[in-house]
């Protein structure tokens, strides 16, 4: 009983249990039609860090709900498809979205995530608010810009890249957003990160558009309506 009970203590253990709960969970997740295969399926963006959001947990963390929204997830591929299998895909050919106003009923969408979007919006204010709109409390905003640095990596537009890009990000541009935009007894930030791996170079010349990724991810819970 002795030896059990260290086996059932040791932290060594305690973590195996924890490891195998997280894969099994992302398993059973994945059993259930969520996720794409990053290495196939017509995504944009979301491609780079795809495979790591499942594998971290972030997915089944942040945009596990029954209604979840992918806005502007298209860019310029028309085949493309939204970030998870069973999220409803927004772009401006979507029924009744004017590129602002989401056509979905108040606190009625338990994440709404946007990938590579926000910079094309002149109104982030109007767009940042009607996401809050339809998000019941409890519920995330997850956003994802190019990093001014690793993508733009120039201070002001125009863009080299997309001639469509309003605004360059650093992770405090963004905040200073949100702060400027939301309530602040409205809103808490549950993660902020720079995403880039290996993969960026940063011998790439400035005429040449960078490798890997190159992004800001934020996301944000609402507290309160």
């Amino acid at each position: 009983m002795r030896g059990l009970s260290w086996v059932r203590l040791h932290p060594m253990f305690i973590r195996m249990a924890i490891d195998w709960e997280v894969i099994m969970s992302v398993q059973t997740i994945d059993q259930a039609g969520k996720y794409w295969n990053p290495g196939t399926a017509a995504l944009t963006e979301s491609r780079h860090t795809y495979q790591k959001k499942i594998d971290s947990g972030f997915f089944s963390k942040y945009m596990n709900g029954d209604v979840v929204l992918d806005v502007g997830y298209k860019g310029s591929r028309p085949d493309a498809v939204p970030v998870l299998k069973t999220a409803i895909g927004v772009d401006l050919d979507y029924p009744g979205y004017n590129g602002i106003r989401l056509p979905f009923a108040d606190a009625s969408v338990d994440a709404v995530y946007s990938s590579h979007c926000l910079e094309h919006i002149a109104n982030y204010t109007g767009a940042y608010l009607d996401w809050f709109r339809v998000l019941r409390v409890g519920g995330y905003v997850i956003v994802v810009v190019p990093h001014m640095y690793l993508y733009e990596r120039k201070s002001h537009p125009p863009s080299r890249w997309n001639q469509d890009h309003k605004r360059f990000y650093t992770p405090a541009r963004l905040l200073r957003e949100v702060e400027e935009t939301l309530p602040l007894d409205q809103y808490r930030v549950c993660h902020l990160c720079e995403n880039w791996n290996e993969r960026y170079d940063y011998r790439d010349k400035l005429d040449a558009h960078a490798s890997g990724p190159y992004e800001i991810e934020m996301v944000l819970t609402k507290i309160q309506g």
